[in-house]
């Protein structure tokens, strides 16, 4: 045999299954003492020594992680998964990733795949796992029979898991508080679904921060319209075009930055300055928000913390079976020229 001598080259050799060769290398009991003087003859003759993959398996380890969240385009799931990885390799353990599309049903096929290859865990992000979508539940009994499931979301009765979520009261909170002491009576909510539980929850705070600081929440206020840039865009479009002029909101704020960068181009066109004539801010602090124009405020829902508080109690229930509970993580404000800060007060009706 050559130098890279493998389990089956051995296997070969003693005329035994690699199952065997494991339990002679392991000191399993189960081995006759007649093979298990053989097969270490032949270990010994070519200095056989087994993978730690193949150890890892054998005690049913295989130090990877899975991480299943929708299309990483939205850079706030690129942030997730770079730190899911990061952390993960600081740990010894490798991160693989697993794609499922917006609003599809978690499919068998997927919990079978991470079931085959053994993982030690899997970390659940976005909307990927909304209590409302078809699936989930079965899932996630399937899984916890075989790995410890952390989520990164709001947490739900329905979820019999590990959730690690940002506070979504502060996050609807700090802005709506911000520009209420800025002056600005008349503020608007772009964005998301509140036909949907998950992304509805800020919509709803939202409404009740406005309610509190008793200020109007006409329905015109609030737009439903996707996550994305273009719906940033198309938002603006229909809110303003049904609305008479005196009547427009005097800030704006976006459910992520992709859709204030898109409200910011679209107010630009319009011929409105911002914040001059119509605040805006948007929220997960993304890496483009010190460099559009103007600069944009955003809430930090600090992503790269809930992974790796993911990562670690991942971990630790791998080792540590416990019972399923929620980490909240805290949002901060990032304050930057969009809001108007730097205007001061403004008597805005």
């Amino acid at each position: 045999m050559g130098k890279n001598v493998t389990i089956y080259d051995i296997a070969r050799e003693a005329g035994v299954s690699t199952a065997t060769v494991t339990r002679v290398v392991s000191g399993h009991p189960s081995v006759k003492a007649e093979t298990r003087d053989r097969v270490q003859r032949i270990i010994d003759a070519h200095a056989y020594a087994p993978s730690a993959a193949a150890r890892d398996l054998e005690r049913g380890q295989t130090h990877t992680i899975g991480i299943v969240m929708p299309a990483v385009t939205n850079p706030y799931f690129t942030r997730i998964y770079d730190t899911t990885y990061d952390e993960a390799e600081a740990n010894g353990y490798y991160a693989w990733l697993f794609q499922i599309a917006e609003r599809q049903p978690i499919p068998a096929s997927l919990v079978d795949e991470l079931i085959r290859r053994r993982l030690d865990g899997v970390i659940f992000a976005g909307g990927i796992w909304s209590t409302a979508r078809s699936g989930l539940s079965e899932a996630l009994v399937r899984l916890k029979h075989h790995m410890p499931v952390v989520a990164i979301c709001p947490p739900a009765t329905e979820l019999d898991c590990i959730c690690i979520y940002s506070d979504l009261v502060s996050c609807s909170r700090l802005p709506v508080r911000h520009l209420h002491a800025l002056g600005h009576r008349r503020i608007a909510f772009i964005g998301g679904s509140m036909q949907l539980k998950d992304s509805s929850k800020r919509g709803e705070n939202f409404l009740q921060q406005l309610r509190a600081l008793d200020l109007p929440d006409d329905p015109a206020y609030h737009v439903d319209c996707g996550y994305d840039a273009e719906s940033g865009e198309r938002a603006v479009m229909r809110m303003l075009s049904r609305l008479e002029r005196k009547r427009w909101p005097t800030a704006l704020i976006a459910f992520n930055d992709l859709m204030a960068l898109g409200a910011l181009k679209q107010l630009k066109q319009m011929g409105l300055r911002v914040p001059e004539d119509m605040a805006i801010i948007g929220c997960d602090n993304q890496f483009f928000c010190p460099y559009t124009d103007p600069p944009l405020t955003s809430v930090d829902l600090h992503p790269e913390d809930m992974a790796r508080s993911a990562v670690r109690e991942l971990l630790f229930a791998r080792e540590n079976s416990g019972q399923s509970f929620s980490l909240m993580r805290e949002a901060s404000l990032i304050v930057r020229e969009s809001c108007g800060a730097k205007l001061g007060y403004r008597k805005l009706g």
